[in-house]
């Protein structure tokens, strides 16, 4: 139960929820390039994994169920891609040190679980400190870029970019859902994102009090919408793409929205 708890908290959901609050609570643009990270992250993991087709460990040896190819490790992959990113940024001695131990805690819960090779984590390392570091260099080229762009070609890139990846990851004739749904999620944060540059310009927070009062606030709204999202999959099983679509959009507009209101109405003097 220790390592399969150390597997899911540092999963792609849980990286997830964690740049949504460094989004709300710490850091907009900081927030909003590790969700990207993320993402990235867990896409290349599914594509390195079709294109290499390695098998995992024998079932009998798997303490949880797993299925789909084991090289390389996504668990470490996404782990790397983040702490990666986040210390490149940073140069933070702490936070590259708590990083090296997140990274080095899921990849030995993977291989304790027998769900993954030694190799396979080694691999998922190596592929995420790449895209952290390729990530973290082509990034001001991409900022730059995209602010040149007009008002519609900025929406059809944030909304088109992660349908054409899921398009290639569909090339691969291995059409995987978590393929979709990492495409939605992308869609949703990045139609949110740029709806709340122009209705909401949500500011960074001032105050430990704040960050808390925030983080609150955002869990709450990210749980509705999930409820109510899972809600509309029992009417209708085909909905359940809206979801993720939704908790991406939630994220990055509706709890902003609500938190600067929120703020206004209560503490008008933030």
């Amino acid at each position: 139960m220790f390592f399969k708890t150390i597997s899911d908290i540092f999963s792609e959901p849980a990286y997830i929820l964690l740049t949504s609050l460094i989004f709300w609570c710490f850091s907009k643009k900081t927030g909003i390039r590790a969700m990207y990270v993320i993402l990235f992250s867990a896409l290349m993991a599914i594509y390195a994994k079709n294109l290499f087709s390695m098998p995992r460990p024998p079932e009998e040896l798997h303490k949880i169920r797993e299925n789909g190819f084991g090289f390389p490790s996504g668990h470490a992959l996404v782990s790397s891609g983040f702490w990666g990113y986040m210390g490149f940024g940073t140069k933070n001695t702490r936070l590259i040190i708590a990083g090296a131990i997140a990274i080095i805690s899921v990849s030995l819960s993977r291989i304790y679980l027998g769900v993954h090779y030694a190799g396979d984590v080694l691999g998922g390392i190596i592929f995420g400190l790449s895209a952290a570091l390729i990530f973290f260099k082509i990034e001001p080229v991409v900022t730059n870029k995209l602010e040149k762009l007009n008002r519609i070609s900025r929406y059809l890139v944030a909304v088109l970019f992660p349908v054409v990846l899921v398009a290639i990851a569909l090339m691969q004739n291995n059409f995987l859902k978590e393929q979709a749904e990492i495409g939605l999620v992308m869609a949703g944060i990045g139609a949110g994102y740029l709806l709340e540059e122009e209705r909401i310009g949500f500011t960074d927070a001032k105050n430990n009090k704040q960050r808390i009062s925030r983080a609150l606030t955002g869990i709450a709204v990210l749980g509705i919408t999930y409820l109510v999202s899972s809600l509309l999959f029992l009417i209708n099983p085909t909905l359940i793409f809206l979801k993720y679509a939704a908790l991406g959009f939630a994220a990055t507009f509706i709890a902003p929205w609500i938190i600067t209101k929120t703020e206004i109405r209560f503490y008008p003097e933030q």
